[in-house]
């Protein structure tokens, strides 16, 4: 079995981007930003929240609320897909901040209307939705395993996506649903799209003891199928020989194709 172990960037990565949030905040709060950093739907002004946007926060509340869901989930992205994470972090970031400044404010879904959206919780729903549907998408054990423990930590978020205060369910005037529905959606499509993605390892030993239970498999079948060559050890051992030497090369060629596909 192999041993598990954790990935530099999967500790690095969060550390950093926790920290530089965090350290936004802190100038947040003590200088002050009198201007609207956040997406502001429609408005040309509002573009340079696509990037921004999840840099700021409302007060300490906020901020705290998303930190450690921001951490665990970047960590779980960053250890189970590696150079893949920074695909989707990146390209989910942009994207579904795009989303969300395409969808007007509406009075009727809002007592008041936000106008600007800023915290890091879309990005929260970008990584959880995209880690829970890609374990389903991939048919991995380990990483159904992933998606089942996020649906644990993080189940109730689907709530978050709603409009709450049309249903009813909470009071969401400060809360932006329009940016988690946004993640949701990102995570889920980025899952789907790169489904395939370095889906195809296999771990295939170089060891001759590797082959050891299979040879055995193969003898049994030869028996079975070809038992008058039994009475040429000679030429047995040769056709064997000749069929393991052949499989063992079909399997390196495969695991070759794979380190190509990796490499993309």
């Amino acid at each position: 079995m192999k041993k598990f172990s954790i990935k530099k960037e999967a500790l690095i990565i969060p550390f950093l981007l926790v920290g530089f949030i965090w350290t936004i905040f802190i100038i947040q709060s003590t200088i002050g930003f009198k201007d609207c950093y956040g997406v502001i739907p429609l408005s040309f002004k509002g573009l340079r929240g696509i990037f921004l946007a999840p840099l700021f926060h409302g007060n300490l509340q906020h901020i705290v609320s998303n930190t450690v869901p921001l951490f665990v989930l970047t960590f779980f992205i960053f250890q189970f897909y590696r150079k893949l994470g920074y695909f989707v972090l990146v390209n989910g970031w942009i994207l579904s901040g795009l989303i969300v400044w395409v969808i007007p404010d509406l009075p009727i879904l809002h007592s008041t209307v936000l106008s600007c959206h800023i915290g890091a919780s879309g990005i929260v729903y970008l990584l959880a939705f995209f880690l829970f549907f890609s374990g389903i998408f991939r048919k991995k054990n380990h990483l159904m395993a992933v998606s089942l423990l996020v649906v644990f930590l993080y189940g109730s978020l689907v709530w978050g996506m709603l409009p709450g205060s049309v249903l009813g369910i909470y009071d969401t005037t400060s809360i932006s649903w329009e940016s988690h529905l946004a993640g949701g959606i990102t995570g889920m499509f980025l899952a789907y799209i790169l489904r395939n993605i370095g889906n195809s390892k296999h771990n295939f030993s170089k060891h001759e003891e590797h082959f050891e239970i299979e040879n055995e498999k193969l003898w049994e079948e030869y028996k079975e199928q070809f038992p008058e060559d039994f009475s040429d050890k000679n030429q047995l051992k040769h056709n064997v020989s000749k069929e393991l030497e052949s499989i063992k090369g079909r399997i390196n060629y495969k695991e070759t194709e794979i380190r190509d596909i990796e490499k993309y």
